[in-house]
């Protein structure tokens, strides 16, 4: 027999579900805290020269010290390259709670999207690279970006699952929802729409995750 029933309205008690709990222990570690010297140096070359053009010796030159140590700290250009993203995606990530400015549900998710394209749009090195070395990407999507999106993807499941469960979202396969949230953030990075990048991502992703009568 079909009946009908309505999700039960946001209450206090599902004021958390969003708030990104456990959210960075799904991607890799971040270095500790005495290498930001050394890669905060990095990405000033980064962004000044490029990564290509950068050498370990540049990033030595701007801290005045040898090449020696800065190999020892933060190894060769490719290996300062990964250090940085760790350490800038969970600095991103210890950020979002703030930049939901207590939205739930779907606008949540939205507002989240926005932030994390805002933030590597306007990142320094990410600039240099879409501007000057755009040929770096191609490699990076092929052999880096599966695992990024796998990893980030997993941490974000059980946070839409606990959404879901508490009438937050529409109930569908948080794994799928989680990788195309994922996706969908790296193409709006990498190729963002003119216009109003909030209204964007909102016109077809509230609808699509927005919790309704659902008849059983």
């Amino acid at each position: 027999m079909v009946s009908s029933r309505s999700n039960p309205a946001p209450g206090p008690e599902h004021a958390t579900l969003l708030s990104l709990p456990g959210l960075a222990t799904g991607i890799p570690a971040p270095p500790p805290a005495s290498l930001d010297p050394f890669l905060d140096a990095a990405a000033l070359c980064f962004a000044r020269h490029g990564i290509k053009r950068t050498s370990v010796q540049d990033v030595a030159r701007e801290l005045r010290v040898n090449r020696a140590t800065v190999y020892r700290q933060i190894g060769n250009v490719d290996q300062q390259v990964r250090l940085l993203l760790a350490r800038d995606l969970h600095r991103l990530l210890a950020s979002l709670p703030g930049a939901l400015s207590g939205a739930t549900g779907p606008e949540a998710i939205v507002e989240l999207l926005d932030a994390i394209v805002t933030y590597a749009r306007e990142h320094p090195v990410l600039v240099k690279v879409l501007a000057d070395e755009a040929d770096l990407i191609g490699p990076f999507l092929v052999s880096d970006m599966p695992d990024l999106v796998g990893r980030v993807a997993a941490a974000i499941t059980p946070l839409l699952d606990a959404a879901m469960a508490g009438g937050l979202l529409a109930r569908r396969d948080p794994v799928v929802v989680a990788e195309w949230v994922v996706r969908l953030g790296v193409s709006l990075i990498l190729a963002p729409p003119p216009g109003d990048l909030s209204r964007f991502i909102a016109e077809l992703l509230v609808p699509a995750l927005s919790p309704h009568e659902e008849n059983t």
